[in-house]
């Protein structure tokens, strides 16, 4: 009976352990997917808002001289292309939220002990992810001061006197539109190293026992 208890109690070690590899090998292919599907969304929003932005001079120009002393903000193709914009910059901060959770997850599975890890392929996941990050991090910033800048085009523009007032003004606010499009090009670089090293997690992550 003492055998037998010996051998149970074995046996349900064995049975704890291989569950939590399986959990953990479970966890991390379910995060490594999940940061593969965002990182394709987050590319699309980012193309989208580099297209609006690069749409909105002359959206606004042909708008202007339709009627130009319409609400520019609020109607017409200027706000759709202001709205359309914005919605792309939801679904990238949803996605971005959903990655940096996915990255968390991540994390914890390289402090948990298992011979079988994929500890190089992981480290270098979480490297590229941690700059994506700061990147990111830097375009939200950038697309605030857009923001704003976008507020004090609409105002001057109201106020404007003559047709050079409105170039002067629409020519500041493409410094903020290049600018973006510039950081935007540094994220999707670096979105496309994420990627790369997700892919190569995940082929690791499937030879795990």
């Amino acid at each position: 009976m003492k055998r037998i208890a010996i051998l149970l109690a074995s046996l349900f070690v064995l049975v704890g352990c291989s569950a939590r590899v399986f959990d953990q090998k479970a966890q991390m292919k379910d995060a490594t997917q999940t940061i593969l599907t965002q990182v394709a969304t987050e590319n699309k929003a980012l193309d989208t808002m580099t297209d609006t932005a690069t749409a909105f001079p002359s959206t606004f120009q042909k708008a202007y001289a339709a009627n130009p002393a319409r609400d520019f903000k609020s109607t017409g193709s200027v706000a759709k292309l202001i709205a359309k914009r914005e919605a792309a910059y939801q679904k990238l901060e949803t996605a971005q939220k959903a990655i940096e959770d996915a990255t968390t997850v991540l994390i914890k599975a390289r402090t948990q002990t298992n011979a079988n890890l994929p500890a190089a392929a992981l480290t270098d996941a979480l490297n590229g992810l941690k700059l994506a990050k700061l990147d990111h991090k830097t375009y939200d910033a950038y697309y605030k001061e857009l923001a704003e800048a976008e507020s004090v085009f609409f105002k001057d523009v109201s106020e404007a006197d003559s047709q050079d007032d409105i170039d002067t003004a629409l020519t500041r606010l493409n410094q903020f539109d290049s600018t973006l499009a510039q950081q935007a090009e540094i994220v999707t670089a670096n979105l496309q190293t994420v990627t790369v090293q997700a892919q190569a997690l995940a082929k690791a992550i499937a030879k795990m026992d």
